[in-house]
């Protein structure tokens, strides 16, 4: 009979090391620690099925495929190919969007208004397209690039308000630049919640093997209570 556990071990180091990533930065995309990742590809636990369906999902390839003896590296890359260029249009799409709404939005008025500041909207059409390219793809980059996403969002934001405020309110000059001091602490969840949310995964990931390791005990103990 197949070991069904042995091969998917098998396969998701195999997996790991076609895709040339360690297993921290496997980890870090999954939410887990890399003893979680290590245990799965020694085949000491194995990961629920949701986990396993993420895997599949991460690497472009089936439930089939990852149970399979024929899980190759070919298969994986042609996958993982046409996975990166999906996110790649998607993200190039949802930014294209953006910028062309700002357009429209900047012709309409000009043939109505043309004496009004209407440059502003490419202004905030950076924001704006950062964060949509930060959502569609969020399970795709790393936490550096998201990390980078969000300043850029946050900064973006912030100088399209100031430079809103100044040509379209009374508002003294002086006094919108203020804001900018908004900025630091908030720039500082940015990254603090980089922090914190590695932390969730590794308090995930303990209670993850703990659970794992109830199963795989429970199963042994079924076993030789059968024999």
């Amino acid at each position: 009979m197949k070991d069904i556990k042995s091969q998917v071990s098998a396969n998701l180091g195999a997996l790991r090391k076609q895709r040339g990533i360690t297993q921290a930065e496997l980890a870090e995309k999954l939410n887990y620690s890399d003893k979680a990742i290590s245990r799965w590809e020694k085949g000491d636990t194995l990961p629920d099925l949701n986990v396993l369906y993420e895997i599949c999902q991460f690497y472009g390839i089936t439930m089939n495929d990852l149970v399979g003896e024929e899980c190759t590296a070919s298969q994986v890359e042609e996958n993982n190919k046409h996975r990166r260029m999906y996110f790649v249009w998607m993200c190039t799409l949802a930014g294209v969007a953006v910028w062309l709404f700002a357009t429209i939005w900047f012709t309409v008025n000009l043939l109505t208004e043309p004496r009004q500041v209407l440059w502003i909207c490419f202004i905030w059409a950076l924001p704006f397209s950062c964060g949509v390219v930060m959502l569609i793809a969020r399970k795709t980059f790393n936490w550096v690039v998201h990390f980078v996403l969000a300043s850029v969002t946050l900064w973006t934001a912030i100088c399209a308000t100031v430079l809103h405020v100044l040509f379209f309110t009374s508002i003294s000059g002086h006094m919108i630049w203020f804001i900018f001091i908004i900025g630091a602490p908030l720039q500082a969840m940015i990254f603090l919640f980089q922090k914190v949310w590695k932390s969730r995964t590794i308090v995930k990931t303990q209670a993850e093997v703990i659970e794992n390791a109830n199963r795989a005990e429970e199963s042994n103990k079924n076993e030789s209570d059968g024999e």
